[in-house]
């Protein structure tokens, strides 16, 4: 059977530069970022070009071409296999093209190089179904159309069925004796005969004779009578009885039944398979798709829960985002990772493609994976700073849920380079936080690697991590000796705000520094209030480009 490689994309709603999608063998393509990105309409491509509908007849609608208007250019969609035969030949690709005021051009292209039209039996070597938000389950697993997910796949039993003379003899025999056992209902028999002497009247003086009759099974798809049925206990119920959640499980696993019992040829694009799943039901659920894919099940999916990211499949995982409000998309491989964070300054020993994801994952919180959501990250040491800050921008004007910025806690200081190199490499502005506690950190090499990592120069270095007071810089700051001895020097009023802290809440050190935030008068004439404003200032200056001193200016405060 057929498999995609590579998905390519042009021209196509909200995709205006052409955008290449792999589809590495065995692992679920996980469609990540924020919303409105363009995720979507990756989906509506691919059902599109492989979907129930034939590409040469589509004509599309304006909406359809990027920014709404033909005259703006053609719509590309290439998709790449293997495996896929064509005429008495492999086929490397499938392409549907269309220009303004122009017919769709729908063809492929084979090994030899020559471009002919596509059969259907192409397409059908590797069927692609869409379940999109709206979740039409009940559709695909109905006779509805000859083009739903059973439709299709009871055509290609009844193709195998028949190859055998003596097997279809044996059933309509057998699909007799159930007819005989239907006719002992005596209302059903009268009707039969009432029904053709009112037929035959009405055709009778028609030369082509038409008759009708009941029959136990469909001759030209004996599977056609049988029907997919939902069981609780012993009692049958309808797929429309089924929760929304348990559609969703159920179309993976009929998806997958069928990827296993012909080893493959079949694509299932899910839209949200998070949505109506509680937060244990998403976890258990994206292991399964995962091992779905092992057994040979292509899937696409389309999420926003960190429960589907698994770093260990870094290949599948695709960022979507728009840039200058066009869909672009950012995929690694091991080895470009860890090329990456070499660059960055990662240690050369711990830092090898063969290892690199295990190292990632196996400290990664769901709090790190929703980093990859955002649309730019702040990296704090722990909960004192996830819990205080931001409390403190949003009373300088920086709401930090509104704009997409997640501030995460990646505990400690030897983490935040390390989740540094991750964030950037996915091309995510990344700022960072720390203070200069030495407790865990005497010979200052966990603050040097943060600060190798964006480019700081060994005098700067040498600077940052001797520094008592708090420093402010482009893309990190320094809270001085620790966070809570800056904050009191820095704010009038924040010892007797933290003791009222302590007597209501305990000596919780997050929660006593929220309840200060919380509580904290600032004015323009503290130093606190104008190093908050600073960082806020940063935060919406940053970019991709400015997230390290290499790329960006150094904008210290004077302080």
């Amino acid at each position: 059977m057929a498999r995609v490689t590579k998905l390519q994309i042009e021209g196509f709603r909200s995709i205006r530069d052409p955008i290449e999608i792999r589809f590495p063998e065995n692992i679920p393509v996980v469609l990540i970022g924020e919303n409105n990105a363009g995720k979507s309409n990756i989906i509506r491509a691919i059902d599109l070009l492989l979907g129930e509908w034939w590409p040469g007849t589509h004509q599309p609608e304006d909406h359809e071409y990027w920014d709404r208007s033909p005259s703006n250019g053609p719509i590309k969609i290439r998709a790449s296999f293997t495996g896929m035969m064509g005429y008495d030949q492999p086929v490397n690709e499938l392409y549907w093209e269309v220009r303004e005021n122009e017919d769709p051009v729908f063809k492929c292209l084979q090994q030899d190089g020559s471009d002919r039209y596509v059969k259907k039996e192409m397409r059908e070597q590797c069927m692609c179904f869409s379940v999109s938000a709206d979740r039409r389950l009940p559709y695909q697993l109905s006779y509805t159309s000859k083009f739903t997910l059973l439709a299709k796949l009871m055509r290609k039993f009844h193709s195998i069925l028949t190859e055998d003379e003596a097997r279809v003899e044996r059933l309509r025999e057998k699909f007799g004796e159930i007819r005989d056992i239907f006719d002992e209902v005596a209302e059903f028999g009268n009707f039969q005969t009432e029904l053709r002497n009112q037929f035959g009247e009405m055709f009778g003086g028609m030369s082509y004779g038409l008759q009708v009759d009941f029959s136990a099974y469909d001759p030209s798809n004996f599977f056609h009578s049988l029907r997919m049925q939902a069981v609780e206990g012993e009692r049958i119920r309808s797929l429309e009885e089924l929760g929304t959640g348990q559609e969703q499980l159920l179309a993976l696993a009929f998806a997958h039944a069928y990827a296993k019992a012909f080893f493959g040829g079949i694509f299932l694009a899910i839209e949200e398979p998070e949505a109506h799943l509680h937060p244990l039901a998403q976890e258990w659920l994206s292991k399964k798709v995962s091992h779905m894919c092992s057994d040979g099940l292509q899937l696409m999916l389309t999420t926003h829960s960190p429960a589907f990211v698994d770093l260990l499949g870094l290949d599948g995982c695709v960022l979507v985002k728009k840039v200058e409000g066009a869909t672009s998309v950012r995929q690694l491989t091991k080895q470009k990772l860890a090329d990456y964070c070499l660059e960055h300054r990662s240690h050369p020993d711990r830092t090898q493609a063969d290892t690199i994801l295990p190292f990632y994952e196996g400290s990664a919180t769901q709090g790190i994976k929703a980093g990859l959501f955002a649309k730019k990250v702040v990296l704090v040491e722990g909960m004192t700073e996830y819990l205080a800050l931001p409390i403190y921008f949003s009373k300088a004007g920086l709401d930090v849920t509104k704009e997409g910025i997640a501030i995460i806690p990646v505990m400690g200081k030897g983490n935040l380079g390390k989740w540094w190199r991750l964030f950037t490499a996915f091309e995510i502005p990344t700022y960072v936080s720390f203070d200069n506690d030495v407790k865990n950190d005497q010979h200052a090499n966990k603050r040097t690697d943060v600060l190798k990592a964006i480019s700081v120069d060994d005098e700067e270095i040498e600077v940052a991590i001797g520094q008592d007071n708090w420093t402010v810089s482009g893309c990190y700051s320094v809270f001085g000796t620790n966070f809570e001895t800056v904050m009191r020097a820095s704010f009038d009023g924040y010892e007797a705000i933290e003791q009222e802290g302590r007597e209501e809440l305990g000596e919780s050190k997050p929660l006593v520094a929220r309840f200060v935030a919380e509580h904290l008068a600032m004015t323009d004439t503290q130093i606190g209030w104008q190093r908050i404003v600073a960082m806020v200032e940063a935060l919406r200056n940053l970019s991709i480009e400015n997230s390290n001193i290499e790329n960006g200016e150094d904008v210290d405060l004077p302080f």
